[in-house]
């Protein structure tokens, strides 16, 4: 890596808040990167892997891991081998991970995403299981939506920094999509909680559900388990109360479908971002 190369474009208060919150360093972090990478190689080279080219090891990929670590290169090398091992274990279940071919669940109406940061600078997506129409598209369809759209926010810098927050409205979800939820791999294997907890180098700080039925209850009572306490704390049951939930989101930020004083939720945004056109 030549001296001086240039990895990252933030600065200002997210330049402050990587400082503050994730102890980076500016006069040391491309030495954290070259660790890092060294390490990730040295792994690579005791596991014996056949074809090391196919894991991504430029110094602005890596960086992302460091800042989900908070700078902790020992707990980043763990993160990137998690990553990598979490594609390869699931990868009967994960299948095409390209955009085009997830197209179909992008304009579903069952995710969006605010068009600006929250209070906080967070990215916030907000998703509507009820619009999934199960009878066409499987669950797992869902899943790799999600990891794709994932991977997408968590290119963007500002997101690595400021972390992602994600608001779930349960309003007309039957008992049968719960039921199809807590029956599959995704809740009986904690899959979406590995991602989350163990193998995506993204800051979450909130998971927020609303409206959520009694019924509900039983795919959390399967996941649960599988979360460790901080993820735990960050996993907010408002049910009908709004209010509850606006002092986490300010309600100018909530779409109208979700309690909120903005325009109504719209996959639109979420398209663009996606490199999908519009139709």
């Amino acid at each position: 890596m030549a001296e001086g190369e240039e990895v990252t474009a933030i600065s200002g208060a997210t330049l402050e808040k990587a400082i503050s919150e994730l102890h980076e360093d500016p006069s040391t972090r491309l030495q954290s990167i070259d660790d890092l990478r060294k390490l990730v190689e040295s792994d690579e080279e005791a596991e014996g892997l056949v074809d090391p080219s196919l894991r991504r090891k430029d110094p602005k990929f890596l960086l992302r891991f460091l800042r989900a670590k908070k700078f902790d290169v020992e707990r980043a090398r763990a993160l990137y081998s998690n990553y990598y091992a979490f594609r390869a274990k699931h990868a009967d279940i994960l299948g095409t991970l390209e955009p085009r071919a997830l197209d179909h669940m992008y304009r579903c109406g069952a995710m969006s995403l605010l068009e600006h940061r929250d209070k906080t600078g967070c990215a916030v997506m907000f998703f509507k299981p009820s619009f999934w129409p199960m009878d066409q598209y499987p669950l797992m369809d869902i899943v790799r939506a999600l990891l794709v759209f994932l991977e997408r926010l968590i290119e963007d810098e500002e997101n690595q920094v400021h972390g992602l927050r994600f608001v779930y409205n349960y309003e007309g979800v039957s008992l049968y999509q719960v039921f199809t939820v807590a029956r599959s791999d995704l809740a009986r294997k904690g899959i979406m909680v590995e991602l989350i907890q163990e193998a995506f180098p993204g800051r979450f700080k909130g998971l927020h559900f609303l409206n959520q039925p009694w019924y509900i209850s039983i795919p959390l009572s399967i996941i649960m388990p599988f979360m460790k306490a901080k993820l735990r704390e960050r996993f907010h049951l408002h049910g009908a109360d709004y209010a509850s939930l606006s002092q986490h989101i300010d309600l100018q930020d909530l779409p109208s479908d979700f309690g909120g004083e903005g325009p109504p939720s719209s996959s639109e945004f979420l398209c663009t971002l996606m490199g999908l056109e519009q139709i």
